[in-house]
This record gives C-alpha cells, structure tokens and sequence, in this order.
C-alpha cells in the first residue's frame, strides 16, 4: 500500500463526508419550496431537489471505503469469510430489525397486505424492476428508501469475487473505468427503448457506476498517482458541477425524471462527488469542512438517520399533527421537518448506541484491515 501519511491523517474527515452524504437525502425528503413565490424560497427549493444524489455521495464514497478493506486485505486468511461477516454485522441487525417492526405493526394494526412482499426486501430483491414491485403496498412504516441498501448489497455481493481475480491496479482502475461506463451506456439505452424507464433508476446496471468510481479512487489512492489526483481535483469538481447544471438546466428538471439527468446529470454527479472525496482528503476548506465535529458526528450515526428519516415518517406526521392541529400548510411542512430532522437524530443516536454499536465489537473477530472503517 503505498497511502501516504498526510492522506491517513485525513481519513477522518471521511466521517464527516458521511454525515454531508446524509444531511443532503433528508435535505431532499424534507424540503420544499421549488413552486415559492418567493425567490429565495424558490432557490433553496430547487436546490433541495437535487438532494436525492446525496445518495450517489453515498455510493462513492463506500466503494472507495470498502475496496480499499478488500485490496488492503487480499490475501489474508478468511478473506471473503470476514469481509462477507462484517458487512452482515454492520448492515443486517438494523435493517431486518425494521423489517420485523414492519411486520409486527401490520400485524398488530390488522393490515395483512403491509407484510405481503417482505420477502422481497429480506432477499434485497426490492430495487428489481417488476420483482420489486411485488413489494409496494399500503404499510404501517414505509421502505422505499431500502432500494439503495438492495444495490449496495448485490454490488458486494460479486465486487470482491472479482477484485480477488485481479492482480494490478492498473487492471483493477480499467475494470472501475468500465463498469463506470457501462453504467451510463445501460442507462441510455433504458431512456431510449424502455417505456418505463424511471422504473430503472434504482437498478444494480444504472447505479453501479457510482460505487465502481470510489473504487477507482482506492486505487489511485494506492497506486503512487494520488498526488496528481489532488492536483486536478479541485478542476474537476468545479468542472463536473458545472457540467450537472448546465445538462439539467434547460429543462428545469434536476432529478432522475428525464434522459439528460439521468444519464450525464448522474455521470457528472458522480464525478464531482468523487472530487469532493479526493478534497476532502487534501489539505484546504473542504478538509476542514469535513473534520467539524458536530458533522463527524452525525456521520457516525449515519446510518440510523438513514434508515428512520424515511421509516419514521408517519410518526413524525402524527406528532406534529397533535403539536399543531390547526397549522396552515407551510406552518405544517416546516414543523414535520423540523420534527424529522430532531427525532431522526435522536433515534439514530439511540440505535446506535444501544443496537449497532453492541453488535459491531463481533467484528474485532473478523479483521479486514486497520486502515479504514467499513
């Protein structure tokens, strides 16, 4: 490995992109305003709706994350047996926990069709074009935001029995690079024959793309070229945010609900999360930005924010329909999102601390690598 100890000194701030990665999706489920009157309140909304790629940030950054575990690793007794057992470790005890208070609550509610299609979801089948759609339904808690933990689980489901095949760096960026543009390729081609092609979005084929670029940074990260990374970073991001708006503008539209965003928009995205990365990790603003402890914080809780912002919804609804039962409409929204915002906090915290962090003191038994966190 050839990291250099600047860059190491830096990996905590990764926390703290984490935190930003969650920050921007419940930005984007709990705002509003894009059809204000007011400009400003216009502006905010039309930026919140790009919030949805704080997923893609996400993506990234867990393929840089998670291969730089594997190649860091390869080799070593057990590779696949602990990499395979740490992830159960970190994702499953959460996740099967909220589907069985799904469950639990359909049942108790007497709403049959609520557990109907868990099945799917416990499969991580759910982000499938037409398999998953055998899940929705009218239920208790919602999960339509597992789609992302569906992709991620069936990217390393086969990533690291093919990284285990290559030998070089330079195989393994070529392979990223690939996958990277395949991804986009898959994406055309369903904007341009499919008669669904939304339906797609959440597919394996059109996000890989996004987890193979933060694997591509794991290797430049190693491979003796990060330097010149850094050095076209800050071009790059600058340039592919550009890029983003310039592709979306035109039709006012900055979600994954047209061809142009859902094929150059998510490709530049991606690109400028991946320089975001790359900063994050060099000296300058954007490291510093990242290392705040209030935000390195809520990057260690991450995952529970991201699970119960959405789960929770309706409980949060409920709340503020108690706290002010007479509220206008906007009055409304704001105090749903102030609640989902403060009660998403709370429970994450809670989860973690007495659900997840118990439960990942097993993973001392399954040892990857030193260097990064998982």
């Amino acid at each position: 490995m050839t990291e250099n100890s600047k860059t190491g000194k830096h990996l905590p701030a990764l926390d703290g992109v984490r935190g930003l990665a969650v920050l921007i999706v419940v930005a984007f489920h709990t705002g509003g305003g894009a059809h204000s009157s007011n400009p400003i309140g216009r502006t905010i909304g039309i930026t919140l709706k790009a919030g949805w790629s704080g997923v893609t940030l996400f993506f990234v950054l867990s393929g840089f994350l998670i291969t730089g575990i594997l190649w860091d690793s390869k080799g070593a007794t057990h590779w696949a047996r602990n990499f395979y057992l740490r992830r159960v470790l970190r994702i499953s005890p959460l996740y099967y926990a909220s589907l069985l208070l799904v469950l639990v609550l359909s049942l108790l509610t007497r709403a049959p069709a609520g557990s109907g299609g868990l099945w799917i979801y416990a499969l991580y089948l759910q982000n499938i074009p037409w398999i998953g759609d055998l899940g929705l339904g009218s239920r208790p808690l919602p999960l339509t935001h597992f789609w992302s933990l569906a992709v991620e689980e069936q990217f390393y489901l086969i990533w690291p029995l093919l990284l285990y095949k290559l030998k070089t760096f330079a195989q393994v960026k070529s392979i990223c690079l690939g996958i990277f543009v395949a991804s986009i390729a898959f994406r055309c081609a369903v904007w341009t024959l499919s008669a669904q092609p939304e339906a797609y979005n959440s597919f394996i084929l059109s996000r890989a793309g996004e987890l193979a670029l933060g694997a591509y940074l794991a290797m430049r990260l190693r491979d003796g070229t990060w330097e010149s990374l850094e050095r076209t970073a800050p071009y790059l991001t600058a340039g592919a945010l550009l890029g983003f708006i310039a592709v979306c503008a035109p039709s006012h539209i900055y979600e994954l609900t047209n061809i142009a965003c859902a094929t150059a928009g998510l490709a530049l995205l991606t690109v400028f999360y991946a320089g975001l990365i790359v900063l994050a990790l060099a000296d300058g603003f954007v490291h510093r930005a990242m290392s705040v402890a209030w935000l390195r914080w809520v990057g260690g809780i991450s995952y529970g924010i991201y699970i119960f912002h959405i789960l929770l919804l309706p409980a949060y609804a409920r709340i503020a329909e108690v706290l002010v039962p007479h509220a206008g409409r906007v009055a409304a929204i704001a105090v749903r999102g102030a609640l989902t915002w403060v009660l998403t906090a709370g429970v994450a915290w809670l989860s973690y601390r007495y659900l997840e962090a118990p439960i990942l003191k097993l993973r001392r038994h399954f040892t990857s690598s030193p260097h990064f966190r998982s």
